[in-house]
């Protein structure tokens, strides 16, 4: 039986093989294409300034209560400071009062944006900015504000 098949199989032009692969491969990019276009959910853009951003980069997480809802898309240095750009996925009720912190997990971990919430109305723009920052500070920003303590 499995003779017959393949025997079957060989019998087609080679030109059908490769018609046969190419409508495959045509399917996948489409299918690829409109999974990331269509489906993925709106988001909102989001820039905020920050004096001091050690540990940031692109792809950084951007969370608010634990939850990962989006991601820092570009650092710029500008005016002694970082301004960062990002997005938010939409579906999260984000208040327009919110304070972004830039937190690490751990001494040595991990740098993220969190968000923490305000009272305000929720941010209904499509491109938002925040005005309220709080930086992080490294570890060997301290130990060097400790050392100027002790001189």
């Amino acid at each position: 039986m499995a003779t017959k098949i393949v025997s079957e199989i060989d019998s087609f032009n080679p030109l059908i093989h490769f018609k046969i692969g190419l409508i495959f491969l045509l399917l996948l990019f489409f299918t690829y294409f409109l999974s990331v276009n269509f489906l993925q959910k709106d988001k909102i853009s989001f820039t905020s300034f920050f004096n001091y951003a050690e540990g940031l980069e692109n792809g950084t997480d951007v969370v608010i209560a634990g939850i990962d809802v989006g991601k820092v898309t570009n650092l710029k240095f500008i005016d002694n400071g970082v301004l960062v750009s990002g997005t938010i996925n939409d579906q999260y009720a984000i208040p327009s009062d919110s304070i972004l912190i830039i937190r690490s997990n751990g001494i040595f971990g991990k740098k993220s944006i969190i968000i923490e919430p305000g009272f305000g109305d929720i941010i209904q723009d499509k491109n938002y900015e925040f005005q309220t920052t709080k930086d992080s500070y490294s570890v060997d920003m301290f130990l060097r504000y400790l050392n100027n303590l002790n001189e």
